[in-house]
C-alpha cells in the first residue's frame, strides 16, 4: 500500500496537492503567497511528560531542532508531537501580512502547539471551541483494574442499557477506528470483588470529550488593518459571511418562540426590517446539542460514515483510513471565516482532504501538501467525489506550468 506516489497531484487548474514532507515542501512556496491557512495538524499525543516538555522548550527556545521518541495516537509516528516552531516560520512566510490561521489541537497539547506558533512570530487571536455530543469516554474502570491486579474475579450483576450500547456502537461507526475495547463485554455489569475495589466503585481516569480547541492566529500586520486589507487583500473575518441564522427556535419564558435569539432586529430606512443574522462566535456545535438556547452558535455534527468513505470506496484501500476526519460543513465555514474571495487557503497538513474539498466548495484555491501515501490516494477519491475534480493522469501540463500558474 506504500507506494510512491507520482508528482504533485493537481486538483484542478489554480489548486495543487503536494506529496512530500510539510517543512520541505514548504520551502518552494514563494513568500507572502496564500491567503489564509486551515489546517488539521498532529495533535502530538506522544509523551508529554515534564521532562520532554522541558527539554522541547528550551530547545525550541535556543532555535534547536528537538526530536521527540515514540508515537502518539494509534501508535502514529507523526504524532508524536505537535509541529515545531521551524514548520510554522515556514508557514507564516507563505502566508500574506494579516494573514489569519485555524489551526486545530488537542485538549491535551493545545498549550504546546500554541507555544510553537508563537516562537514562530504568530500572533494568537483567539481560540474557537467545536462542541460535540457524540464523544466516547476512554476512561480506565479503577474499581476493575484494583480487582484485576489482585486476581479477583468480579459477578456479573446485569446488563448496560439498550441506548449505551447503541451509542457505544455508533461511536464505534463514526470514528472508523479499531478499538481496543472488546464490545462483546462492556454491556455487562460487574460487582466489586474485593474491598478494595468497593473502595473505588465509580471512579475512573478521563472525562467524556466534547470538545475540539481551534487556535485563531494571524500574521503580523503590515501597518493598520486598513493599510494591510487594501495592500495585501487579507486581514480582516469575514463576519456577514460566517453569521449564524436566526430563525431557529428559542425559549422566552416558559414559551417556545421562533426568530432572532437574544436580541431584536431593528428597522432600516423605509420601515423595512434588517436581519443579517447573528455574530459568528467563538464556540462551534455538533447538532446533536438541541437545547434551543444554546441554537445562536454555528453548529456541526462529526462526520457521518457515509461522508468519511464517499468516493474512497472504489479505491484499492476500499475505505477511509485516516483517523481525525473532520466534517466537511464544519471546514467549509472556517475556510469562509478567515478566506476572502477567490483567495488560497494552505493545508500543510492535508490528511484524507477535507479542508480541500471544503475550499473547493466554497469556490477558494488550495495547496495541500501530505507526506503518507495512503493519505494521498484518499485526497485524490476524495477531491473526485465531492468537488468533481479531474483525475491527475488526465493532465498534459507538467508540474511546473501548473505551480506557476498559482501565483499568477
Amino acid at each position: 500500500m506504500n507506494k510512491a506516489i507520482s508528482e504533485p497531484y493537481y486538483a484542478h487548474e489554480g489548486s495543487i496537492v503536494i506529496h512530500g514532507d510539510s517543512l520541505d515542501e514548504l520551502k518552494q512556496l514563494p513568500d507572502n503567497s496564500v491567503d489564509s491557512v486551515v489546517t488539521d495538524p498532529p495533535y502530538g499525543l506522544g509523551n508529554t511528560s515534564a521532562a520532554n516538555v522541558a527539554d522541547c522548550l528550551k530547545a525550541w527556545a535556543n532555535g534547536d531542532e528537538w526530536m521527540p521518541k515514540g508515537s502518539g495516537f494509534m501508535g502514529k509516528a507523526w504524532d508524536a508531537w505537535v509541529p515545531p516552531p521551524a514548520l510554522w516560520s515556514e508557514v507564516l512566510r507563505v502566508l500574506k501580512p494579516g494573514g489569519h490561521a485555524l489551526v486545530f489541537a488537542g485538549s491535551r497539547t493545545q498549550d504546546l502547539m500554541s507555544i510553537s506558533m508563537r516562537l514562530a512570530g504568530f500572533e494568537l487571536r483567539d481560540v474557537l471551541m467545536w462542541l460535540y455530543g457524540s464523544g466516547f469516554p476512554k476512561s480506565h474502570d479503577v474499581s476493575k483494574a484494583i480487582d484485576k491486579k489482585l486476581g479477583a474475579e468480579r459477578e456479573v450483576v446485569g446488563k448496560k442499557s439498550d441506548t449505551i450500547l447503541k451509542s457505544f456502537q455508533k461511536f464505534k461507526e463514526q470514528d472508523g477506528r479499531k478499538k481496543k475495547t472488546d464490545f462483546s463485554t462492556i454491556g455487562y455489569i460487574t460487582a466489586p470483588a474485593t474491598e478494595q475495589a468497593k473502595a473505588w466503585d465509580g471512579w475512573g481516569t478521563a472525562l467524556k470529550p466534547a470538545y475540539e480547541p481551534i487556535i485563531l492566529a494571524r500574521k503580523p500586520l503590515a501597518g493598520t488593518v486598513a493599510d494591510n486589507v487594501l495592500t495585501h487583500g487579507v486581514g480582516g473575518l469575514n463576519i456577514d459571511g460566517c453569521r449564524v441564522e436566526t430563525n431557529r427556535t428559542r425559549v422566552q419564558g416558559s414559551q417556545v418562540v421562533t426568530g432572532v435569539t437574544g436580541m431584536q432586529a431593528k428597522p432600516r430606512a423605509g420601515g423595512k426590517i434588517y436581519d443579517k443574522g447573528l455574530w459568528p462566535a467563538n464556540i462551534l456545535l455538533d447538532n446533536a446539542l438541541q437545547d434551543p438556547l444554546i441554537k445562536r452558535y454555528f453548529y456541526c455534527a462529526k462526520p457521518s460514515p457515509a461522508e468519511r468513505q464517499a468516493g474512497v470506496k472504489d479505491t484499492e484501500l476500499q475505505k477511509n483510513i485516516h483517523p481525525t476526519v473532520k466534517p466537511i460543513t464544519l471546514m467549509r465555514y472556517l475556510c469562509r471565516l478567515i478566506t476572502p474571495k477567490g483567495g488560497t487557503i494552505l493545508e500543510p497538513f492535508a490528511g484524507s482532504g477535507t479542508t480541500l474539498i471544503a475550499s473547493h466548495l466554497e469556490g477558494f484555491k488550495h495547496i495541500g501538501i501530505e507526506r503518507e501515501a495512503d493519505y494521498v490516494r484518499i485526497i485524490r477519491a476524495r477531491l473526485r467525489h465531492w468537488a468533481g475534480v479531474r483525475d491527475p493522469s488526465e493532465t498534459q501540463k507538467t508540474s511546473n506550468q501548473r505551480q506557476l500558474s498559482l501565483f499568477s
